[in-house]
């Protein structure tokens, strides 16, 4: 494959762009201090940008959260963030989606420290059901339509996971527990420091019998997940670094198929998925505490493979790789690294994605096949400062497709702080979501047949925010009013007359998601932390024949509250989770009259308690229980949650 000249040349210019950045810096004087911006976020532009200048709604998940929590899965954690519905078809490992704010599940990117994650062998879906939380120092949550960014999938928001490495010396970690359903949880991570050089390295293996996830029988589906993880730092002076960072995920999950003759609900069976997955990236950056100038050359690299299995036999498999590579660069147009009023940004990226289905030819439709697309994106960011407290920001991107018409996409966003305590911020813009290899290409036989002339889904939203925070920052309130139209949805489940199966095809009708949320947070004692949040969302389609319907799986209400307690001198600490969803619809197949239909998911509340105390200096006693009150509920139709769990163990921080 040639590479796209337009992808070159630009990529040229903006490598002469970091080279008179580069020689800019050298011959500036070196004597002035770094610029304290304070919390930034490197997600929500293409530099990083201090969060009181973001427009849109926020969340940051910090490690000492994580360890409060003690969530071993990044999905457990995304339960508490405003606006989103975590739906999951079992227990631990087993299949989770995640929807923000109405929009679907393959419509929120994730980024593994940078690196796109979502998987195109899985519905462009990021498989949360893989994802461990172990030597993850930080999320960063970007709420609303996000493309003029990141280009395809950031329609609901953007989810960058950032593994640990800012830790200095020589140091090791531990944790081991085990539990209820069988559960045995292991972690060691470690690294070292010399020089500008820092190394970290981890791994954890997670495995369960689990629960019986089927309304009937007693056969329990468990779960293996075994992560490893590896991150490489050099700093080369003169304000240049290199990073390295790499993956590694094996996993299984044990499932329950659908029952299509007589139910139309899971069924004990023996079917599971061996699932692997493998990231690796390396940058180069020049951020030079003292010049105008910086940018960064990224490449990243997704590999994943999916093999199904059923009753001891091999079923079917799909696979997917993708490769990006993206160039950025950054200009203060003051004249002067003191004087961050006006920023202009630029970038190129090409992102190559190649597909492949594997399963066994019936005769009436082969589902083997391999698939790829291209794409180059072009963007331009201008971050300007009209007067003290407000900044404003105006960007914009245009995708070039290999197999559809090319995309233009913008986002124009505003911050005020208006007073010491209030802070007002509003944003405007366009997402789209491409076809996923399924919808156009996929095969199951007796199942669904794809349709390649499928067009991308495009979306148009704003958001308006207020946020307050009194007795210096101990008390905050933040609301946040957003509304998206989504244009081209595409329904994978259209029946086809000429083959008898459901295919996808776009909607004419529009898809309205518009709603409210409201996060409160305040802390009454130094060792007492409180956090509630309730999101309302309105979630509707346009019928066809005329009307709405509420969207599935998206519930109308939500709220949280968590309670987090320090106490003897700090040497203990008591998190209480609460979370509150209220009644949603999902769909049902009935096999008897082969239409589909809405079911009504009744409400639920599931109550999570983790306590810890430090035995010694390096050595902690850790303990939760999950579900507390034993709810009995469903997040998809006719798969069980687990009940009342419990699990302890040990944790161990040690430095050299």
């Amino acid at each position: 494959m040639y590479p796209n000249l337009n992808c070159v040349r630009a990529a040229c210019l903006l490598s002469g762009f970091f080279v008179l950045g580069a020689q800019a810096q050298v011959n500036e004087p070196d004597d002035e201090a770094p610029l304290d911006l304070g919390e930034t976020v490197v997600t929500a532009a293409l530099t990083p940008l201090a969060v009181n200048d973001v427009a849109a709604s926020v969340t940051i998940i910090t490690r000492e959260q994580i360890e409060q929590k003690q969530a071993r899965y990044l999905s457990d954690l995304l339960r508490d963030v405003p606006g989103f519905a975590v739906s999951q078809s079992g227990g631990p490992g087993a299949l989770t989606q995640v929807r923000v704010r109405g929009t679907e599940a393959n419509q929120l990117l994730v980024l593994i420290d940078g690196i796109r994650a979502n998987d195109p062998a899985g519905a462009d879906e990021f498989q949360f059901a893989y994802a461990l939380t172990d030597d993850i120092e930080r999320i960063e949550i970007v709420r609303g339509p996000q493309s003029a960014t990141w280009g395809s999938d950031a329609v609901g928001a953007v989810v960058n996971i950032i593994r640990r490495r800012d830790r200095t010396g020589s140091w090791v970690n531990g944790r081991a527990e085990g539990g209820s359903f069988g559960t045995v949880d292991l972690a060691a991570s470690g690294g070292f420091s010399a020089g500008a050089t820092r190394v970290t390295a981890g791994v954890s293996h997670y495995d369960t019998d689990g629960t019986n996830i089927s309304r009937q029988g007693d056969e329990k589906d468990g779960s293996t997940n075994t992560t490893a993880d590896l991150g490489v730092d050099v700093g080369l002076g003169q304000g240049w670094a290199l990073r390295f960072t790499g993956r590694h995920v094996e996993a299984e999950n044990e499932f329950d198929g659908t029952d299509f003759v007589v139910t139309g609900l899971p069924i004990d069976g023996d079917q599971y998925t061996e699932a692997e997955r493998n990231y690796l990236s390396g940058e180069a950056r020049f951020e030079p505490a003292d010049s105008r100038w910086s940018g960064n050359a990224f490449v990243g690299w997704t590999d994943t493979d999916n093999q199904n299995y059923a009753f001891g036999a091999w079923d079917s498999a799909t696979g997917a790789e993708v490769l990006e590579a993206r160039l950025r660069g950054s200009v203060l147009l003051d004249g002067a690294a003191d004087d961050q009023q006006h920023r202009l940004s630029a970038g190129i990226d090409r992102i190559d994605s190649d597909f492949s289905q594997r399963g066994i030819d019936y005769g009436f439709g082969n589902p083997n096949q391999d698939q790829s697309t291209d794409q180059t994106g072009y963007q331009l960011e201008y971050i300007g400062q009209l007067f003290e407290g407000f900044t404003w920001t105006a960007s914009g991107r245009y995708d070039d497709f290999s197999d559809w018409d090319a995309i233009t996409t913008w986002k124009v966003a505003a911050s005020h702080q208006v007073t010491d305590i209030v802070r007002a911020r509003g944003s405007v813009g366009t997402g789209f979501k491409a076809p996923t290899f399924t919808e156009r290409f996929g095969f199951y036989p007796d199942q669904f047949i794809g349709n390649p002339g499928l067009v991308p889904e495009e979306s148009t939203g704003w958001e308006v925010g207020l946020e307050a925070r009194w007795l210096d920052g101990d008390l905050g309130l933040d609301v946040a009013w957003f509304d998206q139209v989504l244009e081209n949805e595409i329904d994978g489940f259209v029946f086809d007359p000429d083959t008898f199966l459901y295919t996808a095809a776009n909607r004419d009708a529009d898809s309205d998601r518009s709603g409210l949320e409201v996060v409160f947070d305040a802390a009454p004692l130094e060792s007492l932390l409180l956090d509630l949040h309730y999101t309302y969302l309105d979630a509707s389609e346009d019928l066809p024949g005329g009307g709405t319907q509420r969207e599935v799986r998206r519930p109308r209400h939500q709220a949280g509250l968590t309670a987090n307690w320090a106490f003897g001198d700090g040497r203990g600490n008591l998190n209480l989770d609460i979370d509150y969803t209220g009644e949603q619809y999902d769909v049902f197949y009935d096999p008897a009259t082969f239409v589909s239909s809405q079911v009504k998911l009744d409400a639920y509340t599931v109550v999570d308690l983790a306590a810890s105390w430090r035995l010694t200096r390096s050595l902690e006693l850790i303990g939760r229980v999950d579900n507390l009150g034993d709810e009995d509920y469903e997040e998809v139709y006719g798969y069980t949650r687990p009940g009342r769990a419990f699990y302890g163990g040990l944790r161990g921080r040690f430095d050299f």
